[in-house]
């Protein structure tokens, strides 16, 4: 497999949050993130270990661990691993690209009420992004 045909294969639309392509390798889960400052990644937890390589920007992770939040600072170059069945989000401060995997196949239960706190207001972020761009394809549209 080739990262050509990876990123033909798992290209994912683009969202407010950014986008990403994700393909499975020997029996496990790989995905490359771009991810715009102010969003998030996550609010969940997995079964199988995740690693997360930042390769481009800053950023943090949050474990949830009891009723404790512990913060993960990424540098570039840098591979985070975030235990299973440990609730975290990734909060870019700036734009940021990173490549996961996991011991696994991906699968991830939400952990959003863990995390209500940082989502509120990165939905409101959320929602005013897509606001815009409908806006802007509804110009587009109008000039056709």
């Amino acid at each position: 497999m080739t990262l050509e045909s990876i990123l033909k294969l798992g290209k994912k639309e683009p969202d407010a949050r950014g986008e990403w392509y994700d393909w499975t390798y020997n029996g496990k889960y790989y995905c490359i993130l771009y991810t715009r400052a102010g969003m998030f990644r996550g609010a969940h937890k997995h079964p199988n270990t995740q690693y997360t390589l930042l390769l481009d920007g800053k950023g943090k992770y949050v474990f949830k661990v009891g009723d404790k939040e512990e913060e993960h600072p990424l540098k570039p170059g840098e591979i985070l691993t975030v235990p299973a069945g440990v609730p975290h989000i990734f909060l870019p401060e700036t734009d940021c690209l990173t490549v996961e995997w996991w011991d696994g196949l991906y699968s991830d239960e939400k952990c959003e009420s863990e995390f209500a706190h940082y989502l509120k207001e990165i939905e409101k972020r959320i929602k005013e992004f897509e606001r815009r761009q409908q806006e802007l394809k509804s110009k587009q549209k109008g000039t056709r």
